[in-house]
């Protein structure tokens, strides 16, 4: 699962990135990053797929995941009266790989930097405090902010309870086969999601029968491939309502609707809240 590479926009004058996102669910599929990536996950339950590793989210899910590794996320469950919470780090390996070799007292970084190639999950406790910090901090100056990064990391070398997700199983050439066609069936989509591509475009392009692609998404995603397709064009669609002021019309135009009462309809079920009123209740992150 190659998974598409997102770019994650940075702050002028700030040499990481912090973002807090707040929304009535979490469906984000197959996606990376160049940087190392720390999630913390509140107020929902649901599943997170990093590699080929699938854990399952409760309140206070943390994990580190390195650059370039495949990640998707969905919620199942969310508390009643709340919403899915995420609070998100960002920073580059050049920069973090610098800094531990100026300040030797992070020396013990480096082994859990180099296990999020694997991906990292810890406590929930540790979870709780690092998202205290990161509440206390982020409406303060730049270089008051760092310290608090600083405060961060010195809790990740703390945590002896995390752990790494590896798979130590041997993958046999028939699921490494099958991993293949899903990595290659999700870029497919990834590509030519706003055009209209059908389960038997997908089968020919994979040189295998349509009810064969049917079969795939099933069993891998536990959804159909017309849920999947729907999926990506509505994440696709929710990151230009909170990245960019294109009108909706012509987001939707540019995800693969062609009939924006069908767009808002699909929209608010997948949400929970419509277009607009996502876009207005996203306004304070774009400024993160």
């Amino acid at each position: 699962m190659k998974g598409h590479l997102e770019k994650v926009p940075q702050r002028i004058g700030a040499s990481w990135r912090y973002r807090k996102v707040v929304e009535e669910t979490k469906n984000y599929g197959w996606h990376r990053h160049k940087e190392y990536e720390i999630a913390i996950h509140r107020h929902f339950e649901g599943r997170c797929f990093i590699g080929h590793h699938e854990v399952e989210i409760c309140h206070n899910n943390m994990v580190l995941v390195g650059p370039n590794l495949p990640h998707a996320i969905y919620a199942d469950k969310v508390k009643p009266g709340a919403r899915c919470e995420t609070h998100i780090i960002w920073f580059r390996k050049e920069w973090i790989d610098q800094l531990i070799i100026s300040c030797h007292e992070l020396e013990p970084l480096k082994q859990i930097l180099k296990d999020a190639s694997q991906g990292v999950l810890f406590s929930p406790h540790v979870a709780e405090n690092i998202v205290q910090t990161l509440d206390a901090n982020h409406d303060l100056p730049a270089h008051q902010q760092l310290l608090g990064l600083f405060n961060v990391l010195g809790l990740l070398i703390d945590d002896k309870d995390r752990r790494i997700l590896s798979n130590p199983i041997k993958i046999s050439n028939e699921d490494a086969e099958t991993i293949t066609r899903v990595e290659r069936a999700e870029a497919y989509l990834q590509q030519y999601y706003a055009q209209s591509v059908t389960a038997n475009d997908l089968a020919k392009h994979l040189f295998i029968s349509e009810s064969s692609v049917r079969r795939l998404f099933q069993k891998h995603y536990n959804e159909s491939y017309s849920q999947r397709l729907k999926k990506i064009r509505l994440n696709v669609a929710c990151d230009l309502l909170m990245n960019t002021d294109l009108p909706i019309n012509l987001i939707v135009e540019q995800v693969g609707y062609d009939n924006q009462s069908n767009f808002n309809r699909q929209f608010k079920t997948y949400k929970r809240v419509t277009p607009r009123e996502y876009r207005n209740s996203t306004k304070h992150i774009r400024k993160r």
